[in-house]
């Protein structure tokens, strides 16, 4: 009995330190740390193909406009990104785009 106890508080315990926790202060291995270099191909451009796609990207109607495949783009365009992209999407994006302005 005593060993089924135990083996019970092991795994309980293992368990509990393998969930994602979503507490503060406590972040699963997916989060972006904003003070990392946030990379356009790996962060940025997966959110915006979540939300502009198809029409931003190759064949969509505003793509020659306004290609999203090119960071530049997003860069030159911040206000109306930001605007439409909300949660912790704008703040990846917002901390790209701070991280690659000019002059920086």
């Amino acid at each position: 009995m005593k060993l089924l106890v135990l083996f019970g508080i092991i795994f309980l315990w293992g368990w509990l330190n393998s969930s994602p926790k979503k507490s503060a202060g406590m972040t699963t291995q997916k989060t972006i740390k904003l003070e990392d270099t946030i990379q356009f191909a790996h962060q940025i451009q997966p959110i915006l193909v979540k939300h502009c796609s198809p029409c931003h990207f190759t064949g969509g109607k505003m793509y020659e406009r306004m290609p999203f495949d090119k960071d530049t783009t997003i860069i030159n365009h911040e206000a109306g990104i930001l605007r439409r992209i909300k949660g912790e999407e704008n703040l990846i994006i917002k901390t790209f785009i701070d991280q690659n302005k000019k002059g920086s």
